[in-house]
């Protein structure tokens, strides 16, 4: 259970800023990749934890790290 903790505070959102990252890259859209990570987080929500609303604030704020980080990828990147 302390490793799924340690997972949900660093792992994901590092998995997700690296997801806006590479996808505004690949896909020069910021809007996708943070479409991607707000599906699979809301997907994992309600599959693998269970569909505990308590998640909720985890899955708005993986969405919120992705799109700062596709919006400064995008605009120092393209510019």
């Amino acid at each position: 259970m302390a490793v799924f903790i340690l997972f949900v505070v660093f792992g994901f959102p590092i998995l997700s800023v690296l997801i806006g990252i590479f996808g505004t890259m690949l896909l020069k859209n910021v809007w996708m990749p943070t479409l991607i990570v707000l599906l699979a987080s809301v997907i994992l929500m309600y599959t693998s934890i269970g569909g505990n609303e308590s998640f909720l604030i985890w899955v708005i704020i993986y969405t919120v790290f992705t799109l700062i980080a596709a919006w400064m990828t995008k605009r120092f990147r393209f510019k």
